[in-house]
């Protein structure tokens, strides 16, 4: 794979879910091609990912399940970089599959409080520092289980980040 070194020189990035896995390598590809990174994930391995990235970046230990963690996520980011230009909302992931009529009421919000709601908080947390700074680029990572058998609160979670994403895209895109 290609690296381009300069590629986002000057550019600030906030990363979920980036102690692991999807996160942690878009979080280290951006830091490898000049953005000064905020590593974010609940799991204090995200620190391991921090040192990987080098020097400027930055490791944040919060919970995006609720508004008050994204929003000391990118507060965090915005004192230590003064700006904000790319948020990649990478958190999420099925935790149970099975048979809908199988789950229970508490797991049912469990899976759409893991998928949907840190993006949603994400973006809601991120977009006034964006628009002051005259803009940016948001990814949502989304899933193919959208239309799948024995994931149906986890499809649903991430039909919503879909659509958060399309309609973000309608309100704040040129």
């Amino acid at each position: 794979m290609t690296s381009h070194p300069d590629r986002f020189a000057g550019k600030v990035a906030l990363v979920t879910g980036a102690a692991q896995g999807i996160g942690r390598a878009v979080a280290l590809r951006l830091a490898r091609e000049g953005a000064r990174v905020a590593l974010v994930d609940r799991s204090d391995l995200v620190e391991e990912a921090r040192r990987e990235a080098g020097a400027e970046a930055l490791a944040i230990t919060a919970d995006l399940e609720s508004f008050a963690g994204a929003t000391a996520a990118v507060e965090r980011t915005l004192a230590r970089f003064g700006r904000l230009d790319v948020l990649v909302n990478n958190v999420g992931g099925t935790i149970w599959a099975r048979p809908y009529a199988e789950y229970q009421e508490a797991q049912i919000e469990a899976e759409i409080r893991r998928s949907l709601f840190p993006t949603l908080w994400c973006c809601r947390a991120a977009l006034p520092a964006m628009l002051e700074g005259g803009g940016g680029a948001i990814v949502n990572v989304s899933s193919v289980a959208t239309r799948g058998v024995n994931r149906v609160p986890y499809a649903a979670a991430k039909g919503g980040v879909n659509a958060v994403t399309a309609c973000l895209a309608w309100e704040y895109a040129e």
